[in-house]
């Protein structure tokens, strides 16, 4: 469901009610046999509006204040929310009757009093819908710009010895984790560079180059056969005669990029 839609939804949900709880006050009033005023009625049953609005600004606040997003743990993010979002709209909602009484209405109804008489009477009102709405999940925040596909370098330079040289990514037969270095093969020579397997793996093109092990990945199109072992791992024979184990925990992902290299 789109944004606009489900904000729609939720709209119409507090009209609904809201318009439930009026019936409902009228219904007491004509049961305990006392006067229903209706503006009255309106009046503290608009706290069921404001779930919106809270909402609202403290989804898109969470979703952009970057301390929250430092929180691991969602129920912590959650527990902080439903605390937020209960005291907001306590203090909006006093604040909302204590204007709209003075403005249109004969009594003004004091700010503290009904601060005081919302948190002895309606506080798990509040903890029970904020409790509620924390458990729809953040929507994380995306990038508005136009997403340029990302391009991979043909060449890296590494370095052998005092010397840098330019080494074409499709020359590099594997790349290995030697902290705090990672080492490049090619048919010819090694490269020693420094930085983690990590970081140069996000630099080259993922259908190319696959991750088999923690500390290796190889290049898919130099890979010549695959070799069970029998219990779920395998060797790879690279075009060079070196040979490399496949862990079975890379065995799914190393499979489809390698069927899809060598389909052509």
């Amino acid at each position: 469901m789109s944004k606009p839609k489900s904000t729609k939804g939720f709209l119409l949900l507090l009209v609904v009610v809201l318009a439930v709880t009026i019936f409902q006050d009228y219904l007491q009033s004509r049961y305990q046999s006392y006067s229903f005023y209706f503006s009255e009625s309106l009046l503290f049953n608009l706290f069921w509006v404001l779930i919106l609005p809270v909402t609202l600004l403290l989804r898109y606040t969470f979703r952009k204040a970057r301390i929250i997003l430092r929180i691991n743990s969602k129920w912590a993010v959650r527990s902080l929310f439903v605390l937020v979002a209960t005291i907001l709209h306590l203090l909006l909602f006093s604040l909302l009757v204590f204007s709209i009484s003075g403005l249109f209405y004969d009594h003004t109804f004091g700010f503290w009093r009904n601060l005081v008489y919302s948190v002895s009477n309606d506080l798990y009102k509040y903890l029970l819908i904020y409790t509620a709405v924390s458990l729809i999940p953040l929507e994380k925040p995306t990038d508005t710009k136009l997403q340029i596909p990302r391009e991979h370098p043909d060449f890296l330079l590494l370095q052998t010895g005092k010397k840098t040289e330019k080494v074409a990514t499709d020359s590099i037969l594997y790349i290995s984790s030697a902290t705090p270095y990672v080492e490049f093969f090619t048919a010819e020579k090694k490269y020693l560079q420094q930085g983690t397997l990590k970081s140069f793996s996000k630099k080259l093109d993922p259908s190319v180059f696959v991750q088999i092990h923690k500390t290796t990945l190889v290049n898919v199109q130099k890979v010549n056969s695959i070799i069970s072992r029998g219990n779920g791992d395998y060797d790879l024979l690279l075009i060079n005669g070196h040979e490399l184990r496949l862990s079975r925990n890379y065995v799914y992902d190393f499979r489809s990029k390698f069927d899809r290299a060598h389909s052509g």
